[in-house]
C-alpha cells in the first residue's frame, strides 16, 4: 500500500479550512477599514456650531410658546396636494416647512408656506415613508420639529418636545 500525498488527507483540510477562512476574512476587514467613510463629515467645528444654533432655535420657540398643527389634505384625482399649518404663539409672514428623510437626501422636501388669515398654506405631496418635519420662521429665529409617520394626515408640533 502506497502512502497518500498530504493534500489527499481529510484531517489536513479539516484543520486548514478555518485558518484559510480567517486569513481571507482578515484581508476583507483590512480592505473595508481602509475604504473611505461615506457618512462621516470632518468639519466638526461647523457641525458643533450648527447643533448649537439648532438648540438656540428650539429654546427660542419655547420662549415664544410656539405650537403648530400640520394638516395634509387628502389627494383626489387631478388635485394639487396641499398642506395647511395653523400656528399659535407667533405670526411671521411665511413659514419654511421641511420634510427630511432619515437617510436619502433626494427624498427631502421643502416648501415656503404663505400666510392667509391665520393659516399658512402651500403645495407639497404627502410621502409614504417616515420623515422628520421641521417648521421655522422665514428668518430662522425659531423652529419646531417632529416625526411624520407614513400616511399621517395631521401632525401636532410643540416647542420643547
Amino acid at each position: 500500500m502506497t502512502a497518500k500525498p498530504w493534500y489527499r488527507h481529510f484531517w489536513v483540510w479539516f484543520i486548514l479550512t478555518p485558518v484559510i477562512g480567517s486569513v481571507i476574512a482578515g484581508f476583507v476587514t483590512l480592505y473595508l477599514a481602509g475604504a473611505p467613510p461615506s457618512l462621516v463629515v470632518d468639519d466638526f467645528g461647523q457641525i458643533a456650531m450648527a447643533v448649537e444654533l439648532d438648540q438656540q432655535r428650539d429654546k427660542r420657540a419655547v420662549e415664544l410658546g410656539v405650537t403648530a398643527r400640520l394638516q395634509f389634505d387628502a389627494q383626489s384625482a387631478g388635485s394639487t396636494p396641499a398642506v395647511t399649518v395653523s400656528l399659535s404663539g407667533a405670526a411671521p409672514d411665511s413659514l419654511k416647512l421641511e420634510l427630511i428623510h432619515p437617510t436619502l437626501a433626494q427624498m427631502d422636501r421643502q416648501v415656503i408656506l404663505k400666510r392667509s388669515d391665520n393659516l399658512y398654506t402651500g403645495t407639497m405631496p404627502h410621502a409614504d415613508t417616515r420623515l422628520y418635519a421641521m417648521i421655522s420662521d422665514g428668518a430662522g429665529n425659531w423652529r419646531l420639529t417632529g416625526v411624520l409617520e407614513p400616511r399621517q394626515e395631521v401632525l401636532e408640533l410643540k416647542a420643547g418636545r
